[in-house]
């Protein structure tokens, strides 16, 4: 019994005690005036097991305040004398590089499209088993390097090592399912057993790829470059180029073009904007948005470089012609008006500026562009200019079809010499089709000629300004007359159609004129024929 009332006891003090409820002796049920505490529980430490391959703590690392705080980047640091990196320092982020961080197996590879293009490729020892943090030394140039080492290779803008010595540390990364999510790496790389390196840091995280990213053009700044007023036509397409003395490729001339001197033709597709122009000149202009634009809309489009070698995140352009191009270029161009009817452009009104090669002088433009213009080029100018070459009057012509040559003192083609060919002492081929186009060949001779374009048929009438078929501008019409293994690469000159009949849409007989001058020469090949089916 006496045992049993001191466990009771016992129990009591100890409830007592839980509760803190117990008066001091007075034998009463009243609540204590104290809060009851709940017992603080303790986590017990989380051990973090030692990394297989420890990470020294003197290796290399970006000085305090050299990298971005937050958002993906890469930097990388080159020692004077590295010839990797040039001996520059470099800071990517995606508000002007696309960074792509990809692995397979034990290897990553990053890839930098931006002002500059990088590769990195680095591969874990085989003993890694599967990528992880750690410290990697000793590694070789990654595409020879024995599987057992490791290796790495970062290269660029045409440069890269041939033998590698250098090590890796993965100082953070997160893989789920197997797949990349994040990344920290930092590297250093001697290039052909040299002393200088070229260090990089890595941080990457799949969540960030676009995160600042520009995604879209800036507000077209005020102070830009526009065509003077009266320099560009009010009305109708056009397309305006200024070169500026020194600049290569416009030769510091001044172009203009319409629809009635030249063909025009633009062709947008996904945030890109081809343009040609066909005329006394052919050039070519390529105007491209930053990523993930699919229409180029108002705006400025700036630091850009030569199309389609550009940064990615900016955009880039070209203008080109002539058998002459920028090898590099720094522009700019902007939209200041442009409309869709769905995703097709209707409307166009833009300006750009182009410098080659890190020069100073200019290339500019400006276009203006409508579908709805249907402006067309002339036809031939009908009555003929007076005082146009004509025969002698001495000349009597002979019965039947014929080609009547005269050729100047000078003249590389018919070389100084007169020649009149008939069916007699030649074969005359003439060839027709149901456009605006013949050829002849006569005497070892042959000649071309085609009218200019919208044309169904010859009509009388003078063409002019032409140059050598079929390199010619379109909207003026062509001509070439060659033979007997002589040729001009270039000429100009013009024809004359005096009359020319149709019968169902075939040439029956014409009479026409012509002069041509080689490689802008005085001189001239001037010639007639009379042909009647």
């Amino acid at each position: 019994m006496k045992n049993f009332l001191a466990v009771r006891h016992l129990a009591t003090l100890l409830m007592c005690a839980i509760l803190a409820a117990c008066g001091s002796g007075t034998g009463t049920d009243t609540p204590s005036q104290n809060p009851v505490t709940p017992p603080v529980v303790v986590a017990p430490p989380v051990v973090v097991p030692p990394l297989a391959y420890p990470i020294p703590t003197n290796l290399w690392s970006p000085p305090a305040g050299a990298v971005p705080v937050s958002g993906n980047y890469v930097y990388l640091q080159s020692d004077s004398g590295d010839y990797v990196g040039g001996g520059r320092t470099y800071v990517y982020t995606n508000a002007d590089t696309q960074i792509a961080i990809a692995s397979e197996g034990l290897a990553i590879s990053a890839t930098l499209s931006g002002n500059q293009n990088w590769r990195g490729d680095f591969k874990l020892p085989s003993a890694a088993g599967t990528l992880q943090a750690g410290y990697f030394k000793d590694l070789t140039r990654a595409a020879f390097s024995d599987a057992a080492v490791g290796g790495i290779d970062w290269g660029g803008e045409g440069r890269g090592c041939n033998a590698i010595k250098g090590w890796v540390v993965i100082d953070k990364i997160v893989l789920v399912s197997g797949v990349l999510e994040s990344i920290d790496l930092r590297f250093e790389q001697h290039c052909e057993g040299g002393s200088t390196a070229l260090h990089g840091q890595i941080h990457w995280n799949k969540a960030d790829v676009t995160a600042g990213q520009p995604t879209g053009p800036a507000p077209i700044p005020a102070n830009l470059w526009r065509a003077a007023a009266g320099a560009v036509q009010a009305t109708g397409n056009y397309v305006y180029l200024e070169s500026a003395s020194g600049d290569y490729i416009g030769a510091g001339r001044t172009y203009s073009y319409n629809q009635a001197n030249a063909t025009i033709k633009l062709s947008p597709s996904d945030g890109y904007l081809g343009v040609t122009v066909a005329g006394d000149q052919d050039w070519r202009g390529d105007f491209k948005a930053m990523s993930g634009m699919s229409k180029l809309g108002v705006g400025y489009y700036g630091g850009l470089g030569r199309y389609p070698f550009n940064n990615p995140v900016l955009g880039g352009l070209s203008w080109s012609g002539e058998g002459r191009g920028c090898n590099t270029l720094s522009g700019w161009f902007v939209i200041d008006k442009a409309t869709y009817n769905g995703t097709t452009l209707t409307e166009l009104d833009m300006r750009f500026e182009q410098r080659c090669d890190s020069g100073s002088s200019a290339l500019r433009g400006q276009l203006h562009w409508t579908a709805t213009d249907a402006t067309a080029p002339p036809g031939p100018v009908n009555p003929p200019p007076a005082g146009l070459w004509k025969p002698s009057t001495s000349f009597v012509p002979p019965s039947g079809n014929y080609v009547y040559l005269v050729s100047d003192a000078g003249d590389y083609i018919g070389a100084g010499r007169t020649e009149l060919l008939t069916p007699a002492n030649s074969t005359l081929n003439m060839t027709t089709n149901l456009t605006a186009a013949l050829r002849i060949s006569v005497g070892g001779w042959s000649g071309d000629f085609v009218g200019m374009l919208g044309l169904g048929q010859l009509q009388p009438g003078y063409y002019g300004d032409l140059q050598r078929y079929p390199f010619h501008n379109t909207a003026r019409g062509g001509f070439n007359w060659s033979g007997n293994s002589r040729g001009c690469n270039m000429l100009t000159g013009w024809v004359v159609v005096d009359s020319v009949s149709y019968s169902l849409g075939q040439l029956t007989a014409i009479d026409l004129r012509f002069e041509q001058h080689c490689e802008g020469a005085v001189a001239a090949q001037r010639g007639v024929i009379h042909w009647a089916k």
